[in-house]
């Protein structure tokens, strides 16, 4: 714990350093204010910003958003992971093609995607569903394969049901690689509900980012982005804690 304490500690007193750093920059002028804002005007306008209707609508929608992502995510990824470790000739058919399709840039989806579900939050939804399940499928995949085969057996032996031989043998085992894929599925839809609310202007804080960029708002833009990170530490925070309490629960 103090070990842990004292990173955290580390990593504020960083923070603060290239904060003054960054003020001292912009002020002297060796930083241009149209490139960058002083990092005391962002914190000022982030907590103005605080106090109005119009950003509490946009944390809602993207919250909202990427909750829903998430949860539809998982819910996908998981199931088709678990069908790809259970099909070996579904997974041999397809794991290539949705590796393929991983990497590829999602946003080449969105004309299509948008043609069917129109400009607002199910094509957000959708394209973060499309970016967030993948890594989740594969990694399930991989987790439940690289299981040694001995585990099964001793389940078998003890008699075990099916759903106990996933849930208290095959999912503990493989909870780390599980894990990474959840990870990278968080991460994966964030970025894409953020980037599709700002090329869709449908909502949300991706919106709200678009439309300070365009008024040439940069001190909005940068407490926009800030809020932005924000909320992806406290989601990957909870998401820390919550693997932390299965992965005990579990072992």
């Amino acid at each position: 714990m103090r070990k842990a304490a004292l990173i955290r500690l580390g990593h504020f007193v960083l923070v603060v350093l290239l904060c003054l750093v960054l003020e001292w920059a912009v002020v002297s002028g060796s930083i241009s204010r149209l490139v960058v804002s002083r990092p005391s005007e962002i914190f000022a306008n982030l907590w103005d910003d605080l106090k109005t209707q119009e950003l509490w609508s946009a944390i809602g929608m993207t919250v909202f958003e990427v909750l829903s992502a998430l949860i539809l995510s998982m819910l996908i990824g998981g199931v088709l992971g678990f069908a790809l470790w259970r099909l070996r000739l579904l997974r041999q058919a397809l794991e290539p093609l949705l590796v393929a399709f991983y990497s590829a840039p999602a946003l080449l989806l969105y004309p299509f995607v948008m043609v069917y579900l129109n400009q607002g939050s199910a094509t957000v939804i959708t394209m973060a569903v499309i970016m967030g399940s993948i890594p989740i499928a594969i990694n399930v995949a991989v987790g439940f394969a690289s299981i040694a085969p001995i585990w099964s057996k001793v389940g078998h032996s003890m008699c075990a049901t099916p759903l106990q031989l996933v849930f208290r043998i095959m999912v503990p085992a493989a909870i780390p690689i599980i894990a990474t894929g959840f990870r990278l599925g968080v991460t994966f839809a964030l970025i894409t509900v953020i980037s599709m609310e700002f090329l869709t202007y449908s909502g949300g804080l991706g919106r709200l980012i678009s439309w300070r960029y365009f008024t040439f708002d940069m001190v909005g833009v940068y407490s926009s982005i800030l809020l932005v990170l924000t909320l992806s530490m406290t989601i990957n925070a909870l998401l820390n804690a919550f693997e932390n309490r299965i992965g005990r629960h579990w072992h």
